[in-house]
């Protein structure tokens, strides 16, 4: 049995490569990883029942259950309020959030059901090889088709991106949040081979990264150059000081080599400067004023609706009601900001439980870190947390914490920071 949950995750970890390409070539609503989640986690209940009827589930699954126990609450009560021609249609939304948030449920269950398996090294490879894939295709896409013009996807709802890496999800920033993710699990792991002198793995797993991190450099997205900067700081406090110099160098020289990162950059500051201080006559650029008001919008729902949401899934129709945007609109799904979103669905209740999870998952993962500092699982502990750290910062400028194919690698990660006893 383990085999075939092992090819499973396969096929779910490596489901993300085909990204948005798949509905664009066959005109399919759902995404690849839609498809297989659904019968891994009707299999995985199947077994439970027939064979394995032991209950596992960490300090970080019962924060999972309160928070999906919230969402489902709130959806409920929201329910009584609002007309069902617009409750129905958010059910699918809250059955697929919910079957990507129960990955980690699974995750753990099958850790703990194998404890002999070299699963969470095995899952953390799969993840890095996924990502490694999908920047090599970014490579191909920026190579022959830099332009979405080109393509006429742009006329399909898609922003008409140029001389950016968008891989086959079609999206800079999201792609680059996922390198950003998966960039200090390769790193972690070749920092461990290096101190047990495995030169070959160390190779193998220095080259990874720069490929990861040199596809994260050609999205020219800012969120993802803040997310992997804020990864690497918080791995080099957990594991290897010299990252923070060699990463400190590799900033100055990825900032002077190119006039587009420079531009980039300084944009962004500027915006900051505005948007923080009434003297500054610097402007705010149309990108980050578009976040702005996303984010406005997003504060407006949440506060009409504090303590239960506007019910999951129903943001759009709150978008269109309030005049800020159609249903047919390819953005309308959240704010830019997914904790934001998460207040504005669900209310305050399920925002601090879905904090709750971090923080117990960063407790446990960082005080085991340091208790057992030179095993593997110490490193990819490491990673992992660090990649989250990264994500955090990310997903509060575009929704990437409820983006599906970021879920996919997110809540089977999340699984392998949990524990029942701390010290066990």
């Amino acid at each position: 049995m383990y085999q075939t949950y092992l090819f499973l995750f396969g096929l779910l970890l490596f489901s993300p490569i085909m990204g948005e390409v798949w509905r664009a070539l066959l005109g399919f609503p759902l995404l690849l990883t839609d498809l297989i989640i659904g019968p891994f986690l009707l299999l995985w209940g199947v077994d439970k029942l027939v064979n394995d009827r032991i209950i596992r589930m960490g300090r970080v699954g019962r924060m999972i259950a309160l928070f999906l126990f919230l969402l489902v609450l709130t959806y409920l009560l929201n329910a009584f309020r609002f007309s069902f021609t617009e409750i129905r249609p958010a059910l699918p939304y809250l059955i697929r959030f919910g079957a990507y948030v129960s990955m980690a449920f699974v995750t753990f269950d099958l850790i703990e059901r194998y404890p002999q398996k070299p699963l969470r090294l095995t899952l953390v490879v799969m993840m890095v090889l996924s990502a490694l894939v999908i920047a090599l295709f970014g490579f191909l896409q920026l190579r022959f088709f830099p332009s979405f013009l080109e393509l006429g996807l742009h006329l399909e709802g898609w922003d008409p991106h140029i001389g950016r890496l968008l891989s086959t999800w079609f999206d800079p920033n999201f792609v680059g949040g996922l390198f950003a993710f998966v960039s200090p699990m390769a790193i972690a792991v070749g920092i461990y081979y290096h101190r047990e002198r495995k030169w070959m793995h160390f190779l193998i797993a220095g080259l990874v990264s720069i490929l990861l991190m040199s596809a994260l450099y050609y999205t020219f997205s800012r969120s993802s150059y803040l997310a992997l900067v804020v990864a690497l700081g918080v791995l080099s406090f957990l594991k290897s000081r010299t990252l923070l110099v060699a990463g400190f160098i590799l900033v100055l020289i990825a900032f002077s080599v190119s006039g587009r990162v420079q531009e980039r950059v300084l944009s962004g500051v500027d915006s900051a400067i505005a948007i923080f201080s009434s003297e500054s006559q610097k402007p705010v650029d149309p990108t980050a004023q578009l976040r702005l008001d996303s984010w406005s919008h997003g504060m407006e729902i949440a506060l009409d609706y504090p303590l239960i949401g506007a019910g999951y899934g129903r943001y759009p129709f709150e978008m269109q009601s309030r005049g800020y945007g159609n249903l047919t609109d390819h953005a309308i799904g959240g704010s830019d900001s997914s904790l934001l979103t998460i207040w504005a669905n669900a209310g305050v209740f399920s925002l601090l439980a879905y904090l709750a999870v971090g923080f117990v998952a960063a407790t446990l993962s960082i005080r085991r870190i340091f208790l057992h500092p030179k095993t593997l699982r110490s490193y990819l502990d490491a990673g992992v947390v660090a990649g989250f750290a990264g994500m955090m910062l990310h997903s509060q400028f575009v929704n990437s914490l409820l983006f599906a194919l970021i879920m996919v690698y997110l809540y089977v990660a999340i699984a392998l920071l949990d524990e029942v006893k701390i010290n066990s």
